[in-house]
C-alpha cells in the first residue's frame, strides 16, 4: 500500500508530530510505501518526500501580506499535489495539520482523482476557528457551536488578537462556505471518545463519518519501579498547557522540586527556587529524565484532545497528576494509576500532590504497575491494525 501522508511541519512541534512520525515508522515497518509532503519550516525531524514554501512566524509583513490569499486557498498546494498525485500514484492519503498552510485546496485534487481522503482530528480546526475552543483569557469557550464564528473574532479569542482572530474567523467561514472538509474527507479519525463527542455536539456531519482510534504509545518490558524526589513537566511551553498553574501551586510547596522540559512561545517569569528548567531533551534524554521522576504532571486547562504526556510518562512507570479535562480521563484513573484535580485550581493541584507524595512503596509501586496495565488500548499493534483497517475499507469499497 503506498499512503500519502500530509502535515504542516516536518519537525517535532507537539504531540501530532509525534503521532505523525510513529504512524510513519509502524506503516514502514509493516511494509507499506509512505510518501510525506510537509512544509519547510522548522528544523527537519524527519525528512520529507515533498515540501512546499510557506511564509514562517518570522517572515516581514510585507511577505504575509503577500502570501495572504495562500492562507484560504494554496494554489501552490494544490499543484504540488497534482503532481505527486500524478508521479506517486498514492492509494490514500492521510492528513493531520494542514490549515494556515496546506489550506482545503488540497482536498478537491485528491477527490478528482479519486485518492481516498483519512483526516486525524488532532485538534478542534474543523469547529473552532483558533482550534483550542479558549477565549483569549483562556476560558472554555463553545460560542461557536451554532456556527456563528464571528464569536472568534470579537472576543479576539486568538492570544487576544484582533487581526490574527479575524484572520482566522474570515477563513473558517470561506472554508464552510466554499471547501466544507466534511465534503471531500471520506473518514475522520477521533483521536479519543472526547474528542468525537465535541465533533458530535458541533457538526454531526463530521461525527456521522468519524471513528475513534487512540494514539499509539510503545510499551517496552516494564522497567523496576523507581520513586524518584522530583516532579516532573514535559511538553511545549503554550498559554493552554497549565503551566502558570503549576507554578504557582510549586510556590506554595517549597520542599519539593519540579523540572520542567520543553520549549514554547510562552514566556515564564518569577519561576520559584524549587523549579528547575531544563529546555529541549532529546527523546532518550527525555525518556530518563521521565523514568527517573516521582510524578509527571499535566496541568492542562484546554480541552486535551488525548493526552499524549500522560501515556509517555505511564510507559515509563510514573503515575502522572493531570487536570480532570478533555479527553485525560481517558487515560489517567484517579487513584488507580495517577490522580486527578480541577483544571486551572491552583489549591486542588496543590492539595493533590500533597495526597500523592506521601503513597507507601507498595502503594506507589501498585499505582505504577497500573499505568503498565491501562495502557494496552493504546497499544502500537493495536493502533496500527485499527488503521489499516480504515485504510483498506476505504481503498476497496
Amino acid at each position: 500500500m503506498k499512503i500519502l501522508q500530509i502535515n504542516k511541519y516536518p519537525s517535532l512541534k507537539g504531540g501530532t508530530e509525534t503521532v505523525l512520525f510513529d504512524t510513519i515508522g509502524l506503516l514502514k515497518a509493516d511494509g507499506h510505501d509512505v510518501i510525506l509532503l510537509s512544509t519547510d519550516e522548522g528544523e527537519v525531524a524527519y525528512n520529507p518526500t515533498y515540501t512546499i514554501s510557506y511564509p514562517k512566524r518570522s517572515a516581514s509583513l510585507i511577505e504575509k501580506i503577500y502570501n495572504l490569499p495562500s492562507f484560504f486557498y494554496n494554489h501552490s498546494a494544490a499543484k504540488m499535489v497534482e503532481l505527486i498525485i500524478e508521479k506517486e500514484k498514492p492509494d490514500i492519503a492521510h492528513i493531520h495539520l494542514y490549515q494556515n498552510s496546506f489550506s482545503n485546496s488540497i482536498l478537491p485534487v485528491l477527490k478528482k482523482h479519486n485518492i481516498p481522503i483519512v483526516m486525524t482530528l488532532h485538534e478542534y480546526r474543523q469547529i473552532c476557528p483558533s482550534y483550542l475552543l479558549l477565549d483569549r483569557t483562556l476560558q472554555i469557550c463553545e460560542r461557536c457551536i451554532n456556527g456563528n464564528y464571528l464569536n472568534c473574532m470579537f472576543t479576539r479569542c486568538a492570544k487576544g488578537s484582533f487581526v490574527e482572530s479575524s484572520l482566522l474567523t474570515m477563513e473558517m467561514y470561506y472554508r464552510r462556505l466554499f471547501y466544507k472538509t466534511e465534503k471531500y474527507v471520506d473518514r475522520f479519525i477521533c483521536v479519543s471518545n472526547f474528542v468525537y463527542k465535541k465533533h458530535e455536539d458541533f457538526n454531526k456531519d463530521i461525527s456521522d463519518k468519524s471513528i475513534v482510534i487512540y494514539n499509539p504509545v510503545k510499551v517496552d518490558t516494564p522497567k523496576d519501579i523507581k520513586k524518584g524526589d522530583y516532579l516532573l513537566y514535559f511538553g511545549r511551553l503554550s498559554r493552554e498547557k497549565g503551566i502558570r498553574t503549576l507554578l504557582s501551586a510549586m510556590k506554595q510547596l517549597p520542599d519539593l522540586k519540579l523540572k520542567i522540559a520543553g520549549v514554547g512561545d510562552l514566556s515564564l517569569t518569577e519561576i520559584p527556587p524549587n523549579v528547575e528548567l531544563l529546555g529541549f531533551k532529546s527523546k532518550d534524554e527525555l525518556q530518563s529524565i521521565i523514568y527517573n521522576a516521582q510524578y509527571t504532571i499535566v496541568p492542562s486547562e484546554w480541552y486535551e484532545t488525548f493526552g499524549l504526556s500522560c501515556t509517555e510518562s505511564l510507559a515509563q512507570g510514573t503515575p502522572v497528576i493531570a487536570s480532570d479535562i478533555g479527553a485525560i480521563p481517558e487515560i489517567v484513573q484517579h487513584s488507580k494509576n495517577g490522580f486527578l484535580f480541577e483544571a486551572g485550581n491552583v489549591q486542588s493541584l496543590k492539595e493533590t500532590i500533597l495526597k500523592a507524595i506521601v503513597l507507601s512503596n507498595e502503594e506507589y509501586s501498585e499505582m505504577a504497575e497500573n499505568g503498565y496495565q491501562s495502557l494496552s488500548k493504546f497499544s502500537e499493534d493495536k493502533y496500527l491494525k485499527q488503521l489499516l483497517t480504515v485504510y483498506n475499507e476505504l481503498i476497496y469499497k
